[in-house]
């Protein structure tokens, strides 16, 4: 494998995140003035229940797939047949919990019911999702181009027929329609990279276990965001609280789309690695890529901060300005998942180490749910915000300490202070000029150039070299684009 196509993929990878950074930015304003607090609430909450059937129905095969087929990337027979097997599983699992799904919610009387029975088609969906196959083979051209048509369509459609808060219904078949479309579109020309081999059922339940290991962590994590909103559903008396706490990890998610496809690029990357140059060439990688989640995730977290409540109000409406407290207490969770994505996703599940990760994350699981039971009946979706800060900052304790034999921390923590100081000093001065001009997209906007501005200079000041370092790719993409 070229070293290139690291690049090449990441790019990939970076086009799809800016899409993914973007698309929020344009529908939450629209369908926040359209629907209301509630009714988002609503869709939210009854997500968040079929999401679980979504869940079990891949019962970890993203993940597993992925690993798989990347240690067969080379061997077009070996590939097809590990397809087939992880495939054939993957139609059994979501067939299971379809039916489960329809028989449990046919036993109950439910307010949300005609809602419940359309969004159980999204588990039907993941019947056609092998984009864990082109993660594996490392083909994120294909990924990116379908990701980017479904974004669009449904943002075009999203304006077109949403206009009133009614309109629920038509929401929740937007996002069934978009479900299947990016899933079975994946299928064309499949056949360019493998064979159809017949599989027997034994065969593919092999893989089960495995990929049962990896759905427990799927689990856990999930609970951070998923689950909390099914229990601020249950827990507390404003169904709008739900869509706070969902805009506010929206918002989160955006901001760590930049810092972990670093992990989804570099996992096939690395378990290649390990198999053909030993497992110190993919210690080196995950090393350099840990150094650049703290270069990325600290400014994020500081800038999250010290944003969001001159943001929210004139961006979502005073309806929703609880999201900007929310989002001034959860910023600093994209330092912790940042890191756990390169200690956890990068490293230890390609040295497969999968029982040290699946502890790590269940850990978190259980503390999540303990703290959720208290703060959640307590505070809303406050009390789900601080549980989620204080079980990501465990899970990267636990992980820490199952990784910290293997790096060089020393380097890294010289390079945590630099950042963590260049990130505060920009956050101080960045909320100050909130502070002093109000809430506005102009006042935003020069926060966003101050900020940038104020932390890439101090590190230039500082002579970093990881700033350098990007600085020349710049140079020479620049180089390359005059000479064509």
């Amino acid at each position: 494998m070229k070293k290139s196509k690291v690049s090449v993929n990441y790019l990939y990878n970076v086009a799809y995140q800016i899409l993914t950074f973007l698309t929020p930015l344009i529908t939450a304003p629209y369908l926040a003035r359209h629907f209301g607090a509630d009714s988002l609430g609503v869709y939210n909450y009854t997500y968040s229940i079929v999401y679980w059937f979504i869940l079990f129905g891949m019962l970890g095969l993203n993940l597993y797939g992925n690993r798989q087929i990347a240690k067969v990337s080379d061997d077009r027979a070996a590939r097809s047949k590990t397809f087939w097997e992880i495939f054939t599983l993957q139609i059994l699992n979501v067939l299971v919990s379809v039916i489960l799904f329809y028989i449990i919610f046919r036993m109950f009387d439910h307010k949300y019911f005609e809602i419940f029975m359309l969004q159980g088609l999204m588990i039907a969906a993941s019947f056609f999702d092998i984009s864990w196959f082109y993660n594996g083979i490392e083909n994120f051209k294909k990924i990116t181009l379908r990701n980017f048509v479904v974004k669009i369509s449904t943002i075009i459609l999203i304006f077109l027929i949403i206009k009133n808060p009614s309109q629920i219904i038509d929401y929740v078949w937007i996002n069934i329609g978009m479900a299947f479309f990016s899933n079975i579109v994946m299928w064309i020309n499949l056949n360019k990279y493998i064979d159809f081999v017949k599989v027997k059922i034994k065969d593919a339940y092999k893989h089960f276990k495995k990929t049962f290991v990896l759905f427990l962590p799927q689990i856990a994590t999930s609970i951070y965001s998923i689950f909390t909103q099914t229990m601020i559903g249950f827990l507390y008396s404003n169904i709008g609280d739900v869509a706070f706490y969902n805009q506010a990890y929206k918002f989160i998610t955006m901001c760590l789309s930049i810092t972990t496809t670093i992990g989804v690029v570099m996992l096939p990357r690395i378990v290649n690695s390990k198999s053909k140059e030993g497992e110190e060439k993919a210690k080196s990688l995950t090393n350099k890529t840990f150094k650049i989640a703290l270069f990325l995730g600290l400014p994020l977290a500081f800038g999250v901060s010290a944003v969001s409540i001159y943001f929210i109000p004139w961006f979502l409406t005073e309806e929703f300005k609880t999201v900007g407290y929310l989002l001034s207490i959860m910023a600093i969770v994209i330092v912790f998942i940042s890191l756990t994505n390169v200690m956890g996703t990068q490293f230890l599940l390609s040295m497969d180490r999968d029982k040290d990760y699946t502890l790590s994350v269940v850990a978190g699981c259980v503390l999540n749910v303990v703290l959720n039971l208290f703060l959640i009946t307590w505070y809303g979706a406050i009390g789900a915000a601080v549980a989620t800060v204080i079980t990501e900052a465990f899970v990267f304790i636990i992980q820490y300490f199952m990784v910290r034999k293997t790096f060089d921390f020393g380097g890294t923590l010289r390079k945590f202070f630099k950042y963590f100081v260049s990130a505060f000093i920009m956050g101080i001065i960045v909320f100050v000029i909130g502070y002093c001009l109000g809430a506005s997209p102009l006042t935003n906007v020069i926060q966003l150039i101050s900020g940038i501005g104020i932390y890439f200079g101090i590190l230039f000041f500082l002579k970093d070299d990881l700033l350098f370092f990007f600085i020349g790719k710049v140079k020479e993409l620049f180089i390359r684009k005059k000479q064509v």
